[in-house]
């Protein structure tokens, strides 16, 4: 699994995203332990005064003088206490001694408040000392959140008790909905932020599609067509120019080139069939002498590899873009079986291709010509669904030679061009196809092409 996506788009919209969201989860985390903080400790505040209130009402002598026999005085403070904590909006008000002992409560039932008095020891000391005191927020058996305010019960100056008021659960609501807001109001924030981080990065990334594509168009060799990318900033703008420009000198320099391969077919064309005609006056005056006739075979021989090897070189070099109609592949049987000894077999003459005729014939004649070289005898020609495939009966082709087979120029052969195979897949990838070897090191080669375009 890749941690860094390799797309531009995708980064750049990473790059936009991963700051952001951090400083957003940061800012709301600091943001809600601030708010929280506050909130708590004017809640606390809250309690507190209430608390204290509450203690300026409690008449301190009968709290001086409780026992566990005055039910009476015990019940009087409890109903106190309770018509008190409604008076507040408190969950219950409550008595207890500097040691954490509960003397009365009134309001909600006491439930486990021994316990939690106990944990309120750092309070109720400063409570002992004639100070206000506030609990942090705990949660309670039924698990919600509380928060108790502590104030000092003297009688006769001296502090006796600490009287105790426990906020209700609903006071915390409002830190809930403020943390759900929060975490809304940032995930809102983050995704207008990916939706402008993907708009922005689109907008960057589209251009350089748009000039990747033309440089994918320059390398094919289509030249032809101005290049056009348009947005971006200055700085692709001026890389688009700069390819434009490169294009432009290629263009030129291809029709140049091109023009220089037609001189060149052209002046060596003429001087080779001017050769080939003295050969054939040169067999005829010497009809009947075998010695001179064999010599002279054997110039013919060579100005016929001699004229091959140019045709190949030219084939090559020239871009001719194909001139595709319907062909049936039993006509280009019948054409090629007449330059080959090689046996040609097919079971389906009647199937049809979309190329041009002429760029095709000259493939399947290349890859007759290597199969008969290899040793093969028999050639079968198989069509599939866009294309074809080509089996012989030969010896196969070596691990080694099949890695650089469709390399220019690379042959095994004395006297190869090391072009066969090369202008083979130069013509399959100009009808929109591949040619590749399907067997290695195998025996039997078998090549299958593919023929790209639909038929008009």
């Amino acid at each position: 699994m890749r941690l860094i996506p390799r797309a531009l788009q995708a980064r750049m919209t990473v790059a936009a995203l991963l700051p952001a969201l951090i400083f957003i989860l940061a800012l709301s985390a600091l943001a809600a332990i601030t708010t929280q903080g506050h909130l708590e400790a004017e809640i606390g505040r809250r309690l507190t005064t209430n608390a204290a209130a509450i203690a300026s009402q409690i008449p301190p002598g009968p709290v001086a003088r409780l026992s566990p026999d005055k039910a009476r005085t015990r019940a009087r403070l409890q109903k106190q206490l309770s018509v008190m904590a409604s008076a507040v909006g408190a969950r219950r008000a409550f008595l207890s001694d500097l040691d954490g002992g509960l003397l009365i409560s009134g309001g909600a039932a006491p439930g486990a408040l021994d316990r939690a008095l106990a944990q309120d020891r750092f309070e109720l000391a400063q409570v002992h000392e004639g100070h206000v005191a506030a609990s942090v927020r705990f949660l309670s058996d039924d698990g919600r959140p509380y928060q108790r305010g502590y104030a000092p019960l003297r009688h006769e100056g001296r502090v006796i008790a600490a009287v105790g008021v426990e906020g209700r659960a609903e006071t915390y609501q409002a830190l809930t909905d403020l943390r759900r807001v929060m975490v809304l109001a940032g995930l809102l924030a983050l995704a207008g932020l990916a939706a402008a981080a993907l708009l922005f990065a689109r907008a960057l990334a589209a251009p350089l599609k748009r000039l990747s594509a033309a440089a994918a168009r320059i390398g094919a060799g289509e030249l032809e067509e101005p290049l056009e990318v348009g947005g971006g900033g200055a700085e692709l703008e001026g890389l688009s120019r700069t390819m434009e420009e490169m294009r432009a000198a290629l263009s030129q320099r291809e029709r140049e080139l091109q023009m220089m391969l037609g001189g060149i077919a052209h002046e060596v064309r003429n001087p080779l069939g001017g050769m080939e005609l003295f050969v054939g006056l040169l067999k005829e005056d010497l009809y009947g002498k075998a010695d001179e006739l064999e010599l002279l075979g054997r110039v013919e021989r060579e100005l016929g590899a001699l004229k091959r090897i140019v045709e190949e070189f030219l084939a090559y070099a020239r871009r001719q873009p194909p001139e595709r109609r319907a062909v049936t592949l039993g006509d280009l049987i019948f054409e090629l079986a007449g330059l080959t000894d090689l046996r040609l077999i097919c079971e389906d003459l009647e199937a049809r291709l979309w190329v041009d005729p002429a760029q095709l014939r000259r493939l399947l004649l290349n890859l007759i010509r290597n199969a008969a070289q290899a040793g093969a005898t028999r050639l079968t020609l198989i069509p599939i669904e866009g294309g074809l495939i080509l089996e012989d009966d030969g010896p196969g082709v070596p691990v080694e030679v099949a890695a650089r087979a469709f390399e220019a120029f690379f042959t095994t052969r004395e006297k190869g061009t090391g072009l066969g195979l090369a202008l083979c897949a130069k013509i399959a990838e100009a009808h929109g196809g591949r040619l590749r070897l399907d067997n290695p090191g195998a025996p039997h080669a078998r090549f299958t092409l593919t023929l790209g375009g639909d038929e008009a």
